[in-house]
């Protein structure tokens, strides 16, 4: 196998600036070069890439996401988490963190069991499993959103003990909601255990959020989405997010969970430093209209949205996470280099795997996505390798 890979003409989106036409060079899995084309040359022998008229940016890593192609991360087992992660590829992801929702505790470790076999699977091309967002089940009934009402209950220690033993330090962010009995003493007890602590379906007022900043949580679950607002009198958790510096807020920026002209208020509020994108995808992704499952339940699509069986209940999404670029792009205004960051730099320092993944570094691990000015994924580069390819004539993403 050839392990000296050259992308060569393309438009490449480093932390500093947009080079065009660039040059990235890999070797042996790793960046050995990124830079303006005219400073370096292919290695003889190297697989060569035209990016001509390519966006090329580091590979997008999905820090809450349930599904994809058909596959829920709870319900379809280790096999299943492979596939989802083989067809990530497709969007530009080469990482992701397998994400839960509300479930028994015995549904959890499960998840949790079906995560570590399918990471541990014989290596072929499929975006990096980096492990578990754990979305609930201590979250507030009042904003359950489309988690299973048996699922949800108020903080456990013995559970989380049990849960974080069986992950084995592969569980990255925990959702939870700081009002609940014991949410404040669960946030400090997952921060001294390299957790990070989310607050989302919550009811909290600000000064709750406060208190849940001081105890150390580092993150807000989907702004907006399944959280107390945005009122001039009586301003909740959704406030807390865009004020305070404290919180990154994870958004959904597919114009269905978060209006265009509210994504764009949450970036002039929170910057490049504070918002990650996500997809808070489903098994649907991909797929098109029809009933999926989501954990238990099951959930049905049309178009764009994607909801409970009732037809109102917004149950996660079809997003995909270049489809999710693509919008942040136009709705906030943001720059390639921001968005770079947003969609795999801070999600890489979520995973805590920003020293190898999540920018154009040398050094880093090879994973690039090469995109097309509409953000149809052309190619997606896993460890110096092309995973996926465009195939002649395809349209869309």
């Amino acid at each position: 196998m050839n392990n000296r890979l050259a992308i060569v003409n393309g438009s490449v989106v480093t932390p500093q600036a947009v080079i065009n036409p660039g040059l990235v060079l890999c070797e042996a899995g790793r960046i050995r070069y990124v830079g303006p084309a005219h400073d370096a040359e292919p290695d003889e022998g190297s697989r060569l890439i035209d990016a001509s008229g390519c966006y090329v940016l580091p590979g997008l890593i999905d820090t809450h996401f349930h599904g994809s192609g058909g596959d829920d991360v709870m319900a379809n087992g280790a096999a299943g988490i492979g596939r989802i992660a083989r067809t990530l590829l497709r969007y530009g992801t080469t990482g992701f963190l397998a994400t839960t929702i509300a479930a028994r505790h015995s549904e959890l470790l499960r998840a949790v069991a079906d995560t570590i076999e399918a990471e541990a699977a014989p290596a072929e091309p499929a975006a990096a499993i980096l492990g578990l967002h754990i979305e609930g089940p201590y979250i507030n009934l009042k904003f359950k959103g489309a988690q299973p009402e048996w699922g949800i209950r108020d903080p456990n220690f013995d559970e989380c003990r049990e849960l974080l033993a069986a992950a084995a330090g592969r569980i990255k962010i925990m959702t939870l909601a700081p009002e609940l009995p014991g949410g404040l003493e669960l946030i400090r007890w997952l921060t001294a255990h390299n957790v990070i602590a989310s607050v989302g379906h919550s009811d909290a007022d600000y000064d709750t959020a406060l208190a849940a900043i001081e105890a150390g949580a580092r993150r807000a679950t989907h702004l907006f989405n399944a959280m107390s607002g945005v009122h001039h009198r009586q301003p909740g958790l959704a406030a807390a997010a865009l004020n305070e510096p404290g919180l990154c807020a994870e958004l959904i920026c597919d114009g269905v969970h978060v209006h265009p002209q509210m994504a764009r208020l949450a970036w002039q509020m929170k910057g490049r430093a504070g918002l990650a994108l996500v997809t808070d995808a489903t098994a649907a992704q991909g797929v098109g209209d029809g009933v999926f499952r989501l954990g238990d339940f099951q959930i049905q699509v049309r178009d764009n949205l994607c909801t409970l069986l009732d037809g109102v209940t917004i149950a996660g999404s079809v997003l995909t996470m270049n489809g999710a670029a693509r919008n942040a792009l136009q709705f906030t205004g943001m720059d390639l280099i921001d968005l770079a960051h947003t969609a795999a730099l801070l999600p890489a320092q979520a995973c805590g795997v920003a020293d190898r993944k999540g920018s154009l570094a040398v050094g880093k691990d090879a994973d690039i996505a090469i995109f097309q000015p509409d953000f149809t994924t052309a190619y997606t580069i896993c460890a110096g390798q092309v995973a996926y390819q465009k195939a002649a004539g395809e349209m869309g993403s």
